[in-house]
């Protein structure tokens, strides 16, 4: 975190506002001390919300400098490089637009990762924010330069390979179908916990597979996960691509253990990374006959 005091003030003659001292934070007896700065800021925040696409900054300011009472609190937004022309936003303590509560000194807001709303949108990857926080105190202007970490960013599923219609076989024989799911994490490959889908009966109102997760691989079907010699179906292991081969029972058996279900099915896709984060839920909807 990096500390810069500036103070403007006003000249009543030309009307306008001009900065007179920029102050660095360095080792001098005559300049201000970054006690100084931490005396009026404290508690900054920034919170990338991905799964809301929305993005969170706070920062705690001090009611008055040197008995002046503070007139509000703006955030210089440069998204992932400082190089960048800057978003201005006015955070707020009134209990609204993600402040939590009124008139705690706390200032806040939490806005939408968009282009309709900001220049500087966070996209897919990680690394370092830079922010300024400003707090107005009548002709006075005190600002904290700030840099935060974004974190970690959570896996998303990039596409879902699967037909729209399966048809069972017409005798007492089994069929695989290979279902896919690209699935990307900006932390790499090899961060991705699992990827599974689970599968609603719409016409049946009920779940399948008693509610449980149909999971994925991406070992390039180099392991045989039911006997004698059954794999993943997928094709290159390590690629981010995961693949499983669902067993589809022909009309001909009669044993209910060896029956596929026929109807609409409502296919839900997830995927969790080793930070335990989850991806959002993609749907898929498949009809079987």
């Amino acid at each position: 975190m990096e500390w810069i005091l500036i103070l403007i003030r006003k000249d009543t003659n030309l009307s306008k506002l001009f900065s007179l001292v920029v102050f660095f934070m360095v080792f001098s007896c005559d300049e201000p001390k970054k006690d100084d700065v931490s005396s009026i800021f404290s508690d900054s925040q920034f919170t990338f919300h991905q799964d809301q696409n929305k993005i969170y900054f706070a920062v705690n300011a001090a009611k008055t400098l040197n008995g002046i009472q503070i007139d509000s609190v703006t955030l210089d937004w440069y998204g992932s490089s400082r190089s960048n022309t800057k978003d201005v936003l006015t955070l707020n303590d009134d209990g609204l637009d993600g402040d939590i509560l009124m008139n705690d000194d706390l200032y806040s807001i939490k806005i939408l990762n968009d282009s309709t709303v900001i220049k500087n949108i966070l996209e897919d990857d990680s690394g370092f924010v830079f922010l300024n926080f400003n707090a107005m105190y009548d002709s006075e202007v005190l600002l904290l330069r700030d840099s935060m970490k974004i974190g970690n960013i959570i896996p998303r599923i990039v596409s879902i390979n699967a037909p729209d219609t399966i048809n069972r076989p017409l005798d007492a024989t089994i069929s695989l179908e290979t279902i896919s799911a690209e699935v990307f994490d900006a932390d790499g490959l090899g961060t991705i916990k699992w990827v599974g889908f689970t599968s609603f009966h719409v016409d049946g109102d009920s779940v399948m597979n008693n509610g449980n997760y149909i999971y994925l691989h991406d070992d390039g079907s180099e392991i045989i996960l039911y006997e004698p010699n059954i794999t993943s179906g997928d094709g290159t292991k390590g690629d981010g691509v995961f693949s499983f081969r669902i067993p589809i029972y022909g009309q001909g058996f009669t044993d209910p253990d060896f029956q596929t279900k026929t109807g609409r099915f409502l296919w839900r896709f997830s995927a969790q990374d080793l930070l335990n984060d989850y991806t959002n839920i993609l749907e898929h909807e498949i009809i079987i006959q």
